[in-house]
């Protein structure tokens, strides 16, 4: 394309709007244009791109949070959607809900219009330009003490599927873990187990398996007495629900694999959080505990509280005994330092203070 004009002055800014045109125009090959709307550029990213990357279960908050943006600007063109037209949406959401749901709900769409950067749709991503939401988040949660741990635990007996709470408060695993058990990633004689998946709930399927949080919880982990104790009488407890149900005793697998179910339901079905956090507030009461705060999480906290307060332990050791792929998060989840300051303040003097 050429640019004319009267002057040399009116000829650049011609050809300055031309190239601006030609920038936002896709590149050659691509199922984008510049009419694409926002809200098509939205469902491409979440079946194409998101659909791989990412657990169903995120899958579908992510379908939430795209909704948000496609229900407000939905019908915009792509390449008109400016810092202007973000930063009402974004104070309309902040009218809503709280600022870290926001701050997420952000992270997410963001990523739709990063693809549309790539496939050259537009320059650049307008949500750079919009101010992120200041948003903390919020450390919500309770740990028990190494001796009310041990309390829960004993009453969790009592229960049906008391040995989730056995693997939760005393392994610190994550409930999904847990209830991705199957009996094939067990060696009870050997006291080992190998979290290999997750079973988390989706709205969209109900609950499934699917591939653990991070890479760090997969491999071997070493069981604790009382988890063996407590999974072989699951075992046995199962053996003689199945032989109830018979033929109608459901099949499950994972990337093509027949797999048994350590934790299910009495007609064999997956089980799904609500259930264990109802099992852990019954097993308080039993313990004499109070159940404010305590979910299936609470476990995780407990034990690297635990390991790194009163055990004394390395964050790093700590975390890769619960499967954090970094020290930072497990830092996270310490609810209380025990006597680690005070020794610390005396190891201090002790090398330090030229009095003692």
């Amino acid at each position: 394309q050429r640019a004319n004009g009267r002057t040399r002055a009116a000829a650049e800014g011609n050809r300055a709007e031309k190239l601006a045109s030609i920038e936002k125009l896709p590149r050659a090959g691509s199922r984008f244009s510049p009419e694409t709307t926002v809200a098509e550029l939205t469902d491409w990213w979440l079946e194409s791109v998101a659909r791989h990357q990412v657990k169903t279960s995120t899958l579908d908050s992510y379908r939430k949070f795209a909704g948000y943006l496609a229900n407000d600007i939905g019908t915009h063109a792509v390449v008109d959607v400016g810092a202007e037209t973000l930063t009402a949406w974004q104070s309309k959401l902040l009218d809503k809900y709280a600022p870290y749901t926001v701050l997420n709900c952000r992270k997410v769409c963001r990523q739709a219009f990063t693809e549309a950067v790539k496939f050259g749709l537009i320059p650049a991503n307008p949500f750079d330009l919009v101010k992120a939401p200041r948003a903390k988040r919020v450390k919500a949660g309770r740990a028990l003490s190494p001796d009310e741990a041990k309390s829960l635990i004993l009453a969790a007996q009592e229960i049906r599927l008391g040995a989730v709470i056995t693997l939760l408060f005393c392994q610190g695993w994550r409930v999904s873990e847990v209830l991705g058990l199957a009996w094939e990633d067990l060696d009870l004689d050997e006291g080992t187990a190998q979290i290999q998946r997750g079973a988390a709930y989706t709205p969209s399927v109900g609950t499934v398996l699917g591939s653990t949080k991070t890479s760090g919880a997969e491999g071997v982990h070493y069981l604790a007495p009382v988890s063996v104790a407590h999974l072989r009488r699951r075992r046995e407890a199962q053996e003689a629900e199945r032989e109830r149900l018979g033929s109608e005793w459901p099949t499950h697998s994972f990337e093509g694999r027949p797999l048994s179910m350590v934790f299910t339901t009495l007609d064999g079905r997956l089980v799904n959080r609500q259930t264990i956090t109802k099992g852990i507030t019954r097993a308080a009461a039993i313990a004499g505990l109070d159940p404010e705060g305590l979910a299936s999480h609470a476990g995780r906290r407990t034990v690297v509280t635990a390991l790194y307060a009163d055990g004394g332990l390395d964050l790093a050791d700590v975390a890769r005994h619960v499967g954090h792929s970094d020290p930072s998060t497990t830092a996270e989840y310490v609810r209380s330092l025990g006597r680690r300051p005070s020794d610390t303040a005396k190891r201090a003097a002790q090398l330090l203070d030229p009095t003692l």
